[in-house]
């Protein structure tokens, strides 16, 4: 074992050491045969009366395990010799070969003793070498206080290179920062029993500062990746409402491009002055409520929807629309089923999903043929849901991505941002309905949205 800070000593030597303290292999010698001696004594002056030769087991197991299987062996051949004398003085044998035979089958008697005695003394030293040596080659640094003095009994090879003669942690316990080695360690205390049976403390120390540097390091990339998150949603949100005003901003420039030409002619008629100037307010007013909807959407997931009729969703989303219709050649139709119920909707976000899909369709038509120039705005009943589709014959949405249509940043304009799409989902799946895609009737695309009524009919 190594004893203090110093590693030469024999290991089995130093456990023998331990276990004996400050008695000596001489002073065990006399204190055994002294109880031989009484044992002999007492047996003798009682006549034999009473069996006390069993005690002759007491100094030969105290032998055996003082001074090992010699010092057991010795003191087991004096007791032999002890009782054969003592006690042939008052019980003659008719054949003296019975006494010898009997005081021979003490004596074996006594070395059995002396060798289980001997045996168990030697596994527990053996159990200490092995305790040691594990201790030894653990990675971390060990080290085995006195519990009383604080002394070291014991440190292993690491504690002696990481810290010398001993550590700066005191007794505390948990991650501890060594100033002097800018070091991070993890001390570990338990109370136990030394192998010399003494109480004793031991403290495990490990170098934790990788690890910590490795969980400050995720810590820092954690919030970086929060940080992130939080710019790539602020970006999506400048990018909706971007998309979302374009509309109306355009369709206000356009009419005040419209009224400022009939001003420069110096022809304008009042009359269609001034339409397009209201046209021009509504869009503002339009443009105004979409921030608002969209701030309240921020404030409160859920808009507060009302009963609304989709036929006259539908006929303001064509009147919106139109100009950029007429400006690329396209043609925009009605059909509207009569008598529908009102649905649950919020109507500036619907009129805006509306305007999105008819929009959406202009833009896939433009450049084709006359004949296919035109798009279809339909409202009808679906059970207790009502519909508005929005169908037009262009070349129609290619298979690969058409699972995907309502997923962000999928799209197949060239230089589109696929977000108009995936904005409109989450605003009619706010207001309990659902959008969808299926083909045409011919090549083209159709585009619906199914929204539940604002007074479901009793079960």
């Amino acid at each position: 074992m190594e004893t203090g800070l110093t590693g030469g000593a024999d290991i089995r030597g130093e456990v023998r050491r331990a276990g004996s303290g400050r008695s000596s292999r001489a002073l065990s010698l006399a204190t055994s045969l002294a109880l031989v001696a009484a044992v002999a004594i007492a047996d003798h002056l009682t006549g034999y009366q009473v069996r006390l030769a069993i005690l002759y087991l007491v100094p030969v197991a105290w032998s055996a395990w003082r001074m090992g299987a010699a010092g057991g062996a010795l003191v087991s051949i004096l007791a032999a010799a002890c009782w054969t004398i003592t006690f042939s003085s008052s019980h003659p044998y008719p054949h003296a070969a019975y006494l010898y035979l009997e005081g021979a089958v003490t004596g074996a008697t006594f070395m059995i003793i002396v060798a289980l005695v001997a045996r168990l003394r030697h596994a527990l030293e053996r159990a200490d070498e092995r305790f040691i040596t594990v201790l030894k080659a653990l990675d971390m640094a060990v080290q085995v206080e006195d519990g009383r003095s604080g002394a070291t009994l014991f440190a292993n090879r690491r504690f002696r290179e990481a810290f010398g003669d001993g550590h700066r942690f005191g007794q505390a316990t948990g991650e501890i920062f060594d100033a002097e080695r800018r070091r991070w360690y993890l001390v570990q205390a338990r109370s136990l029993r030394w192998i010399d049976g003494s109480a004793a403390i031991l403290r495990q120390i490990s170098d934790v500062t990788d690890e910590r540097n490795a969980r400050e390091l995720a810590a820092r990339h954690r919030e970086a990746a929060h940080r992130t998150a939080r710019l790539v949603a602020l970006g999506e949100l400048a990018t909706a409402i971007a998309h979302e005003l374009n509309q109306p901003l355009a369709a206000i420039a356009t009419y005040n491009n419209a009224s400022l030409r009939l001003l420069e002619q110096g022809s304008a008629d009042p009359e269609e002055l001034a339409g397009a100037m209201r046209k021009c307010r509504d869009q503002a007013r339009r443009a105004g409520a979409i921030i608002q909807r969209l701030r309240q959407m921020l404030r409160q997931p859920l808009p507060t929807p009302s009963g609304e009729d989709l036929n006259d969703v539908a006929s303001s989303a064509l009147e919106l629309a139109e100009p950029e219709a007429l400006e690329a050649g396209v043609a925009l139709r009605l059909s509207l089923a009569p008598g529908l119920p009102p649905v649950r909707t919020d109507r500036v976000l619907i009129e805006q999903v509306a305007l999105n899909l008819v929009r959406n369709a202009i833009e896939a038509v433009h450049g084709l043929p006359p004949e296919r120039r035109h798009i279809l705005i339909s409202t009808r009943t679906e059970g207790q849901e009502v519909r508005l589709a929005v169908e037009d014959a262009g070349p129609g949405v290619p298979e690969e991505i058409a699972g995907r249509l309502f997923d962000a940043f999928v799209t197949t304009k060239p230089g589109g941002l696929g977000l108009g799409l995936s904005i409109c989902r989450s605003v009619v799946e706010s207001m309990g309905g659902t959008i969808g895609y299926e083909r045409g009737a011919g090549q083209g695309a159709r585009f619906w949205v199914r929204l539940p009524p604002a007074f479901p009919e009793a079960g």
